[in-house]
């Protein structure tokens, strides 16, 4: 088959893939060139044996997808990078904070040095998860990130899709719990604070609010379901204006309880009296609010274990899914953001 031909091949079984994904990987310029992968690694280190028309099939693809390979997938064989990457969101940097750290004896722990970038919104996010790809043997992201990231990008707060997938914070059983506990206190107009509807754990915060809205024979008001979309203030705001009655509002991050708190004062709003506030996080942030802020904690140990341990099978050259599957369940702070109305 010429290299055109080839290509065209390809390209037909790829449109889908490529016009929905913003990051392509090595996967995808095989697919796209209708070569192995062995066959596009060689022909990106320049290694010799490569026939000329599998050459220009890779070469178009790579050109035609704008991939960009990544400084692990060259050298994760011969272990030359001595870099682990970390991209923090700045929502994060209270968490960042005491993971950091940790995180850092941790991977040097593995003969590795840690790089930070902090970042303020998702096209931030890219761009640097791009450029630490080709200087590290893996990136670390801290704060919510978009499916279909490289292999060699491990989300901190990895939220898995299927049981099979390895550990990861179980968002879906954070959300129950919290609506659980704040039913039991007499609320059933319950809003939900998520970062967007697109990422894993905010699907996942999705799935546990609709699963006790069913099992409490409650309808699901769409109006409830808020996004911050990077602006938490606006989201806030649509709900304080609306016509929506509600009692209690759950949000994911500390410091969206701590915005909420502040427009509420604003409306004259009582909290907890008249509307009550419960994070999925648990900061050092939240005892330090008024009133101190009811949270379902997360356990940061066994998340920073769980994001080693995938460090370590990765720079091994070891598939992840040999992780142990168990999920992490966060625990429940009760403080004063929540009134019982019973």
């Amino acid at each position: 088959m010429s290299a055109i031909r080839q290509f065209s091949a390809g390209m037909l079984s790829y449109t889908k893939f490529h016009t929905e994904n913003a990051m392509p990987t090595i996967d995808d310029v095989s697919r796209l060139a209708n070569v192995s992968k062995a066959t596009v690694s060689r022909v990106l280190t320049g290694t010799r044996g490569v026939r000329e028309e599998s050459r220009v099939a890779v070469l178009r693809a790579v050109e035609e997808l704008n991939y960009r390979p990544s400084f692990a997938a060259q050298n994760l064989a011969s272990q030359s990078s001595n870099h682990v990457g970390m991209v923090i969101s700045s929502q994060d940097e209270s968490r960042a904070s005491r993971v950091l750290p940790l995180l850092s004896r941790s991977v040097r722990s593995l003969n590795k040095n840690l790089m930070v970038q902090y970042v303020s919104d998702a096209t931030e996010q890219a761009a640097a998860i791009d450029e630490l790809q080709h200087q590290c043997v893996a990136v670390i992201v801290m704060g919510s990130v978009m499916p279909g990231l490289p292999e060699n990008v491990l989300p901190f707060e990895y939220a898995g899709n299927t049981p099979s997938e390895h550990a990861g914070y179980d968002f879906t059983f954070a959300t129950e719990s919290a609506c659980r506990y704040i039913m039991n206190k007499g609320h059933h107009n319950i809003a939900l604070l998520v970062d967007t509807s697109n990422d894993p754990a905010s699907q996942q915060m999705i799935e546990g609010y609709r699963n006790v809205l069913q099992n409490y024979s409650l309808p699901f008001n769409r109006q409830l379901l808020l996004e911050a979309n990077d602006d938490v203030e606006q989201a806030l705001l649509t709900l304080i204006n609306s016509f929506n009655k509600y009692s209690a509002i759950i949000v994911k991050r500390d410091s969206y309880a701590a915005e909420a708190m502040r427009l509420l004062r604003e409306f004259n709003i009582a909290v907890p009296q008249e509307v009550s506030l419960l994070s999925l996080e648990d900061s050092p942030l939240a005892s330090l609010l008024y009133p101190p802020l009811t949270c379902i904690a997360w356990p940061l140990e066994q998340m920073l274990e769980g994001c080693v341990q995938r460090l370590r099978l990765l720079i091994e050259g070891r598939p992840l899914v040999a992780c142990d599957a168990k999920a992490i369940s966060g625990r429940l702070v009760p403080r004063q953001s929540v009134a019982n109305l019973s």
